[in-house]
């Protein structure tokens, strides 16, 4: 890219993943993964009567992907929701400015500085405890389970670009925040929306929770995962471990929705959303 300077991003990003290493939270949550963790294996396989404390990685992330969706967009959403909006009304974004560098490298070394303190905490939290459990229980699947590692963190991306969007376009640190939280109860009431939709179209509700149902999903109800990054990162997770039944329910999902396909969708939400705030932010008046 003609002009850009890399040393000045990586000097903004070096900052920002500084910045939050002394706050020491990151300790915290990483801490907090582990537990989460630990307890899901035990209570997923370890009540089970069997010889083993822990169960094995796929009852482990079976148990997590639901934690998971919820708690990394919320630390992405509390990251980012200030970044340029609060720093604007601060005046230390115009501080920032004030030197030599271009607007777009002050918005990628933000995204990826706190992009590296999302990719931290999943890799200490799960990688940790994930050690333990295969230490414990055997490394089978334990690629699988390095996937849902991989897939925790793009999640994360995902609800940071979005999350640095929308402070780019608001013009408050209160806007920006009310903001985050639309997005945050978006992706937890999506699946809900659609499954109401689903069952209002013909799909009996009970035969449809019935353990060994045969009732058929239809395809529509699939490919619209692709509007909420929390449930589309449940699908990639669910087709790293090649998951087809969750509680006795069949979930297979159509030949089309590969993995291929889920990730390509996964970096269209980080990357679209991310052009769309340097476009909100190269027309913001500092």
């Amino acid at each position: 890219m003609v002009g850009f300077n890399f040393k000045s991003m990586y000097t903004i990003a070096k900052k920002e993943f500084m910045d939050n290493i002394r706050s020491k939270w990151i300790i915290a949550i990483s801490i907090i993964f582990i537990i989460l963790t630990i307890a899901a294996s035990y209570f997923a396989g370890g009540q089970a009567g069997g010889e083993e404390i822990f169960g094995g990685m796929e009852e482990t992330v079976v148990s997590l992907i639901g934690i998971a969706t919820l708690l990394i967009p919320l630390i992405a959403i509390l990251l980012g929701f200030s970044t340029i909006a609060g720093e604007a009304e601060t005046g230390a974004l115009f501080v920032v400015l004030s030197y030599p560098v271009k607007r777009v490298e002050v918005l990628l070394g933000k995204f990826l500085g706190l992009g590296s303190v999302l990719a931290v905490t999943p890799l200490i939290g799960f990688g940790l405890s994930g050690i333990v459990i295969a230490a414990t229980v055997g490394a089978e699947e334990s690629l699988a389970f390095l996937a849902f590692i991989a897939l925790a963190i793009v999640l994360g991306l995902m609800y940071l670009s979005l999350i640095i969007m929308i402070s780019a376009l608001c013009k408050t640190r209160v806007r920006a925040i009310a903001g985050g939280i639309i997005l945050f109860f978006w992706g937890m009431i999506y699946g809900m929306i659609a499954a109401g939709i689903l069952f209002a179209t013909g799909v009996n509700f009970f035969e449809l929770m019935t353990p060994g149902s045969t009732v058929t999903i239809p395809d529509w109800f699939f490919a619209s995962v692709v509007f909420s990054p929390g449930d589309l990162n449940q699908m990639a997770v669910m087709s790293a471990f090649d998951l087809d039944q969750v509680m006795g329910i069949s979930i297979e999902a159509p030949e089309w929705m590969n993995m291929n396909f889920l990730l390509v969708v996964h970096f269209i939400w980080i990357i679209v959303p991310l052009i769309l705030a340097y476009y909100f932010f190269k027309r913001r008046d500092i």
